[in-house]
């Protein structure tokens, strides 16, 4: 008995030294963050409501309110990190973000790269076009050309139904990609419902019609893989700024829209 608890003793001595670099590196990140007195947090600048350039060429937008929200709860200052679709996740692992707030739909293929934090957000995404455009699901696009903005939740969607004829146009951002339906380089344009409505106040005359729904997304933060420690940190700051109205108020006064209780995760 005594010889068992004496290789127990020293294989749990050998293991500390293991557990306690695990929990190292997952506190790492919000360690790193108070002692540099700053938070870097990735925002796609380029896709309003969520992220724009105001009046005085600042960042602006929902995302941005709640990265200043942020920053403010930690006690920080914030540097806003530009990023796209493209490289947001990988701005955040290579390190030139602490976390990403950048409308990133939480699916399981994008959890094998990020760990995501609780929802702060959702919206629809769909498929819109001119009155005249017949096409109530997604195999009546074909020999239609489709723009999407490249490496967006919807455009994956639209490419992996593979439709025989449909042409996907993949454009730098979302802008790029409605500005493209407007001037009638596309037939139609996967989009988000929120950038749907904001462009039929741009362009009542055109009259653009949703034609199908794709699916509801369900958006949230993201921190690097094994960093749990920042990840309860940023959940308990949405959990908090939620309830007390922070959060729906920002929502509601950017989306135009009334705040909905989001799904559990």
């Amino acid at each position: 008995m005594t010889n068992r608890f004496g290789h127990w003793l020293r294989g749990a001595a050998a293991a500390l030294p293991l557990l306690l670099a695990g929990v190292t590196a997952q506190a790492q990140t919000l360690d790193a963050i108070l002692k540099r007195g700053k938070v870097l947090v990735g925002v796609n600048t380029a896709s309003p409501p969520f992220g724009t350039t105001n009046a005085e060429m600042q960042p602006d937008g929902y995302d941005v309110e709640i990265a200043k929200m942020l920053a403010k709860d930690l006690g920080v200052q914030l540097e806003i990190v530009p990023v796209n679709n493209e490289n947001r996740i990988p701005s955040l692992l290579t390190g030139k973000a602490d976390v990403i707030a950048s409308t990133l739909q939480i699916t399981p293929e994008r959890a094998k790269s990020v760990l995501f934090t609780a929802p702060y957000g959702m919206h629809e995404s769909m498929v819109i076009g001119p009155p005249e455009l017949k096409a109530s699901q997604l195999s009546e696009l074909a020999g239609k050309r489709v723009g999407v903005a490249r490496g967006s939740a919807y455009a994956n969607l639209i490419a992996q139904a593979n439709i025989p004829g449909l042409q996907l146009v993949q454009f730098a951002d979302d802008s790029a990609n409605l500005t493209a339906l407007v001037a009638g380089q596309v037939n139609a344009a996967g989009t988000v419902s929120y950038l749907a409505a904001e462009l039929n106040k741009r362009y009542p005359d055109k009259k653009f019609e949703r034609k199908l729904t794709l699916t509801s997304n369900v958006y949230a933060m993201g921190v690097r893989r094994g960093d749990f420690d920042f990840q309860r940190w940023v959940n308990t700051f949405l959990f908090v700024n939620t309830l007390n109205g922070a959060i729906p108020k920002a929502y509601e006064k950017w989306m135009g829209d009334a705040w909905k209780p989001l799904p559990a995760f």
